[in-house]
């Protein structure tokens, strides 16, 4: 583990593991890799995702054999569906029950055949290997997997006696070294040069990215590529692919772009379908069926045939490549073909003008709508997102986490112009993911002089609630703002929808879903794990003077504060 970089290790006490924690605290002094102690396996996972996608690393998280990767194995999901590189430490019980030690009462309970295969489907590799030299190549092979292209968690699992034998010869340790990561694929040069073509000529292009932004610097290959064309972004939010305030943005009139739209580049969109519908009482078809759709990105290597129901889009060109590797190459193919090319340069130039124009007029739209709400009771979600960014201003922040309907606001408002931030998302879609994701994030190196802001929705962290006692025990500097409905309010509008459909009162979709009698008073269960905490607040006008209060605690002691702030449903 120290060999390979990694500054923590999240996990929830057990047995199974006994040894290699015994290692880590007496061998390695708890450095290097420090343990991040969590209360379930689901918040010791998500934490590593968390630091993972703030930090660009990988992340490492401890499970306990059996009972303990299946708690794990929701967040596991999500690590999987985000792409994102983190592994999994397991241990087993002895795989010979036989012996006299190290935990013949638990075996039964604590030993599986294999164990890897309750998360198989959903990480990149997995492994238990029997012997010490193979526990050193299967780590250097899980940190090579889990960083390669399409990235994505993996799983290896130590028998438990072998944890605890003696060593007789201590195995060769310099791995790292002599492995390292292959190159990324770039696509086949006359497809990506007959795409910049394509874009060039047609009236009204359009860009939908997904994750292009999933790497370091990767989101400025694709402004440029944008500038040099003059092409409007759809960013879906699944990672910082281009500042919300850059005129090329048109988030938010899907319709009518891709309506417009003859040629659409799709970058590293996960699904592609529900990038070009929507769904209405039928799934509603947004693009211009002339259009020309081009896919570029790693998907098809994530192909499962457990968990798998994207729908087949037809293409007219998909490529398989990096999109961090195959935009730079499309900017200069871009560059040479426009040297020469006077009138495709001053096309360009009306367009981004055009382009700008609806951006100006989309972002109006969204000021002038959370305006109207503006004195709604409960708070609105767009004058809670408001009043923060007006208080975030003078400090550097980064916005870590972020519920379903919270998010849609917040791309909408907040003037995001670094990746630093926004390391928001959860495409997996699993409740209980964000305290671990923000504490993950908050650990981070990168973000160490932050104010890491988590916009947390009240279903989601009663999932999780003891990683409040985590954040408070680390000290990290977490800004937690409860978006609370006091409800799982996503489900509501599915029976609403339905029971409109069946011509049922819609009176009763609340039944089953209210977080109600009683409500939940987060800010007193935060104050019993030390944490700063205020609310909870319905009266708009008490928002600024929270919020202002747990920032400034937050900015002065490093350590978090939660404010409940209860509000509209979406």
């Amino acid at each position: 583990m120290r060999n390979y970089g990694f500054k923590y290790a999240a996990l929830n006490p057990g047995s199974s593991f006994r040894a290699l924690h015994d290692s880590i605290v007496n061998y390695g002094g708890n450095e290097r890799p420090k343990i991040v102690l969590c209360c379930h396996e689901e918040i010791a996972v998500a934490i590593a995702h968390g630091y993972a996608r703030a930090s660009g690393e990988v992340g490492l998280a401890i499970c306990h054999d059996v009972v303990g990767l299946q708690h794990a194995s929701m967040a596991i999901y999500n690590a999987w569906i985000d792409r994102v590189p983190v592994v999994v430490v397991g241990a087993t019980g002895p795989s010979d029950p036989t012996g006299d030690e190290p935990f013949p009462r638990l075996a039964p309970v604590h030993t599986a055949h294999l164990q890897g295969q309750l998360v198989r489907d959903y990480v990149k590799w997995d492994y238990q290997p029997t012997t010490l030299p193979g526990v050193v190549e299967s780590f250097a092979r899980a940190c090579k997997i889990a960083l390669t292209e399409p990235m994505g968690p993996v799983y290896l699992c130590y028998d438990a006696k072998l944890q605890e034998d003696r060593i007789e010869e201590i195995p060769g340790l310099e791995f790292s070294e002599n492995h390292l990561l292959p190159a990324s694929p770039s696509g086949d040069p006359q497809r990506l040069e007959a795409v910049v073509r394509d874009l060039l000529q047609a009236k009204n292009p359009v860009i939908i990215a997904g994750m292009v932004g999933r790497k370091a610097g990767a989101w400025k290959s694709l402004v440029s590529f944008a500038e040099m064309l003059g092409l409007p972004v759809i960013d879906q939010g699944l990672r910082f692919n281009i500042p919300t305030t850059h005129p090329l943005t048109v988030t938010g009139s899907e319709k009518e772009v891709l309506g417009e739209a003859d040629v659409v580049l799709a970058l590293d969109v996960i699904d592609l379908y529900w990038a070009i519908h929507r769904l209405s009482e039928r799934h509603e078809r947004l693009l211009n069926p002339a259009a020309r759709l081009v896919r570029i990105g790693m998907e098809d290597f994530t192909v499962r045939s457990w968990g798998e129901a994207r729908r087949l889009v037809p293409t007219d060109l998909s490529i398989i490549a990096d999109t961090a590797v195959a935009l730079p190459q499309m900017t200069m193919m871009a560059s040479r073909i426009l040297a020469g090319n006077e009138s495709a340069r001053t096309r360009i130039e009306e367009r981004v003008e055009q382009i700008a124009q609806r951006h100006d007029a989309i972002r109006a739209r969204w000021r002038k709508e959370a305006e109207r709400q503006w004195q709604l009771k409960p708070v609105s979600l767009p004058r809670l997102i408001l009043e923060l960014q007006e208080i975030l201003k003078p400090h550097s922040w980064s916005l870590v986490n972020t519920g379903t309907g919270t998010s849609v606001w917040a791309k909408r408002l907040l003037d995001l112009r670094e990746p630093e931030q926004f390391y928001a998302g959860n495409p997996g879609g699993g409740l209980g993911h964000g305290i671990g994701a923000s504490i993950g994030a908050a650990l981070a190196e990168s973000l160490s002089n932050c104010i890491c802001v988590n916009l947390q929705s009240d279903g989601d962290l009663l999932y999780t609630l003891s990683g409040l006692w985590t954040a408070s025990h680390l000290k990290v500097p977490l800004l937690v703002v409860m978006t609370n409905n006091r409800s799982y309010y996503n489900d509501e509008e599915h029976a609403q929808r339905l029971a409109v459909r069946r011509n049922r009162p819609v009176e009763n979709k609340a039944i089953g879903f209210r977080i109600e009698s009683p409500q939940v008073d987060f800010a007193t269960i935060a104050r019993g794990f030390d944490v700063y905490a205020e609310g909870p607040i319905e009266d708009p006008k008490e928002v600024t003077g929270s919020l202002a209060r747990a920032v400034k605690f937050v900015r002065e002691n490093r350590r978090p504060a939660l404010v409940d702030v209860i509000t509209q449903p979406r």
